[in-house]
């Protein structure tokens, strides 16, 4: 599992912000997730997963979204399940000022499949011999490389939605 975060801060209201991260189509902003065409449901995205190493990986993923919260914080919890991964994110908001302090926590379950493809485009290209301690390597390496990603991923997507949430509301001036 790999785990990432990101902060932000919104210039809206706490309330705003609750509602937006409780809108299924909030999660299309997402790096590489659009709704499925023709499934009928709601729940079903295409997920084209933009890793390092290997090739572009698509997948399809169902989404839910749910919420919690104790001791006066809310959070929004969400899933984003697939087959070749698996994205359980955390929303944490908290009144800052005249807006919000976003704070969003991914962890990341990457299929055994994934990390050995991963592992195998690594081993391939790299000129370390192969043994046991140089999987180990290639194993931390693939790690390191996915985790770099999601995090530059994670900002991306709070930035997104950043500019969604304070795009000023349709009949009220800017």
């Amino acid at each position: 599992m790999v785990t990432v975060t990101a902060e932000t801060s919104w210039s809206s209201s706490l309330d705003d912000a609750w509602v937006a991260l409780g809108r299924r189509d909030t999660y299309f902003d997402f790096p590489g997730i659009a709704p499925r065409v023709g499934s009928g449901s709601m729940r079903t995205l295409d997920h084209a997963l933009d890793l390092p190493i290997v090739d572009r990986q698509d997948q399809t993923a169902t989404l839910t979204v749910g919420r919690a919260g104790k001791n006066g914080h809310r959070e929004r919890r969400f899933t984003l399940r697939g087959e070749l991964v698996t994205i359980t994110g955390r929303w944490r908001l908290e009144p800052a000022g005249v807006g919000v302090r976003v704070h969003l926590t991914l962890d990341y379950d990457i299929a055994a499949s994934l990390e050995t493809l991963a592992v195998n485009t690594l081993r391939s290209r790299s000129p370390l011999p192969i043994r046991t301690d140089a999987d180990a390597i290639l194993s931390r390496a693939v790690d390191e490389f996915f985790e770099t990603r999601f995090t530059e991923q994670a900002a991306a997507y709070c930035e997104r939605l950043r500019a969604r949430v304070e795009q000023p509301k349709r009949g009220q001036p800017a």
